[in-house]
């Protein structure tokens, strides 16, 4: 049952992660692809065994995560991708693949509270995917593509979405909680990052503006999925 783990320093942050994910009802192997971080992370990724790939420099969100999934759906039928500032509870990955899709995610909440209740019945799934957690097999995979490396941190997983549909693709999200500490990467990271990753998502946005001629989430946006 492997995992797919996105890292740009943050470390705390990332082990908080990992053990959540040891805390599986399922047996996970993880595997990470650093962001060129600075603080350790890579030491103590490849010291746990964890290192899938290391940038030297943040190759961003759409790269590690093209890099990783052909690799590991190369030998996989799926792959669980959590951002690295999640938590999640313990029957998470179990029911997510309970609901046999192509692709699905959990959906996001601020309240620790609801990942550390009892396990929850499958209920009905929805559209709007949570990229932040998501679990995508290889016949998705292979039908969707890779995700567009145009837009480096922002506005992949809109891009994906609206590609996914246009291909008959469903891309749902299911009653599965997850707590997600939001923009982590940006509010932790030292002013000068700030500023690149800023200047980065204005970019990501006009790629994505100059393919849809329209803004992610915006009305003409929910138009395309009619």
């Amino acid at each position: 049952n492997p995992v797919l783990l996105l890292t740009h320093n943050c470390l705390p942050l990332t082990q908080r992660t990992v053990a959540s994910l040891l805390d599986q009802t399922i047996p996970v192997s993880i595997h990470i692809i650093d962001n060129g971080s600075k603080d350790g992370t890579v030491e103590w990724a490849e010291r746990m065994g964890y290192l899938l790939n290391a940038f030297h420099d943040n190759a961003g969100v759409s790269k590690g995560w093209n890099l990783g999934l052909s690799i590991l759906l190369r030998r996989a039928e799926y792959v669980l991708v959590p951002n690295n500032d999640v938590v999640l509870a313990p029957w998470t990955y179990e029911l997510l693949l309970s609901y046999n899709l192509p692709f699905v995610t959990g959906v996001t909440t601020n309240q620790m509270s609801e990942v550390m209740q009892p396990k929850i019945p499958l209920l009905p799934t929805e559209d709007h995917p949570d990229f932040s957690l998501f679990l995508i097999r290889r016949s998705a995979w292979e039908a969707i593509g890779s995700f567009d490396e145009r837009m480096k941190h922002y506005c992949t997983d809109c891009e994906y979405h609206v590609r996914a549909h246009r291909l008959g693709v469903p891309l749902k999200k299911a009653c599965v909680p997850f707590f997600h500490e939001r923009s982590a990467t940006l509010r932790l990271a030292a002013p000068e990052d700030q500023d690149t990753i800023s200047r980065q998502a204005e970019t990501d946005r006009a790629v994505f503006r100059s393919i849809y001629k329209c803004s992610p989430w915006s009305e003409e946006y929910e138009k395309l999925f009619i």
